[in-house]
């Protein structure tokens, strides 16, 4: 359970950290004229959603490698191991999801933590 928080904890922060990037992207000179713009339609509006998707992966991608050791210590606390692009790739394309991801976690979180407690009372009671 430490350890599925830890990674939930390092996903929200990666997720946070991410969407504040892109947002600052977003406002660029001229580009914000096409990835902040809210009367596209049709395949321009569709293209703006996955141009906006796509940065921030790569962003969270990097910000995923810059965190790598935290999450190769994470992913096997015994064993000194490196951490390649397909896991930061991962975790960053998790944390681009934004707040939904990150939501759906959490309640999963909370949903063991339930049964834990009512498997701990019944045990005890």
């Amino acid at each position: 359970m430490d350890t599925l928080t830890a990674i939930l904890a390092l996903l929200v922060t990666l997720s946070m950290a991410t969407e504040r990037v892109t947002e600052a992207i977003k406002g660029f000179p001229y580009l914000s004229r096409f990835l902040a713009s809210n009367d596209l339609t049709g395949d321009r509006e569709e293209l703006r959603k996955a141009t906006i998707q796509v940065i921030a992966i790569v962003i969270g991608t990097i910000f995923a490698s810059l965190v790598s050791p935290q999450i190769a210590h994470m992913l096997s606390p015994s064993k000194d191991i490196g951490v390649r692009w397909p896991v930061c790739l991962l975790f960053g394309a998790m944390a681009s999801g934004g707040s939904g991801i990150w939501n759906t976690a959490l309640d999963t979180v909370r949903q063991i933590s339930k049964q834990k407690e009512l498997v701990t009372k019944k045990m005890t009671g």
